[in-house]
């Protein structure tokens, strides 16, 4: 996520009536190991997280769908995460990652698992839903477990219009620092998951299949800010068809990563 100009993509003749939908989901599999899983149009992954008390002791990851090709190794990047401690509040940084050496999507969904863990949650699912809009005026909604625990309203600068206690505020660049001095940790969480999922999101607006086969460049993150995006595999990345813009929520809810 960065300043950069937005480039000019084709756009998505279905945007409309549609609407985009993230899966987070957290699963006990045993007193020290859980499941996550992430999906969306964009991606499928899925982590198994080993811990005791205090940190990681062991974490992998596997795609089962990926935007690029230079996606495909970034499931064997992360388990060098093995060792970081657990976390109560989701500011907290880990400090000896290096978040641009991995996939962004893996990588925030270890810091929520790490969450997760560290406050000894019940399984938990989370769907941020973007229903298709105008672009001055987008809803994000924050579901857990299937009740609705938050919308907002964004303008096309990514900065909150409603509720009223946000209005003004931005979700991209910037959120972090007003976040840090305003929110309770459990409102920077929910923010989060929705600024994670409406950044991606927005791509609904663009029509992917226009991309697919293509240098992955061409619509993919700005160069080095992410595992994908580094230069030793950039230059070769195309865009595979593994998108699905016609996702269901109960589609997501179903999919299957054990």
């Amino acid at each position: 996520m960065t300043d950069a100009a937005p480039r000019a993509m084709a756009a998505n003749p279905a945007y409309g009536d549609g609407y985009f939908v993230r899966t987070t989901r957290f699963r006990r599999l045993g007193p020290d190991r859980v499941e996550a899983i992430m999906e969306d149009t964009f991606h499928a992954l899925a982590l198994m997280i080993d811990h005791d008390e205090h940190r990681l002791t062991r974490v992998e990851a596997r795609w089962e769908r990926h935007p690029l090709t230079s996606c495909a190794g970034a499931g064997g990047a992360l388990p060098v995460l093995a060792g970081l401690p657990l976390i109560d509040d989701l500011r907290t940084r880990w400090l000896q990652a290096q978040p641009a050496l991995q996939c962004t999507h893996m990588f925030d969904t270890l810091r929520l698992a790490a969450l997760h863990i560290g406050q000894q949650r019940e399984d938990r699912r989370y769907e941020v839903v973007l229903p298709d809009a105008d672009d001055n005026a987008q809803p994000a909604q924050l579901f857990q477990d299937g009740a609705l625990i938050l919308e907002i309203q964004i303008d096309g600068h990514f900065r909150m219009t409603a509720p009223p206690a946000y209005a003004g505020a931005p979700l991209l660049n910037g959120f972090s620092r007003w976040a840090a001095e305003r929110l309770s940790a459990e409102e920077f969480e929910r923010l989060f998951l929705i600024q994670r999922g409406t950044f991606v999101g927005r791509g609904q607006r663009m029509d992917i299949t226009q991309y697919y086969g293509r240098d992955g460049a061409l619509s993919g993150p700005d160069p080095a800010t992410c595992f994908g995006s580094q230069p030793e595999r950039y230059a070769t990345s195309l865009r595979l068809p593994n998108a699905r813009p016609g996702l269901r929520r109960e589609d997501a809810a179903r999919f299957r990563f054990a």
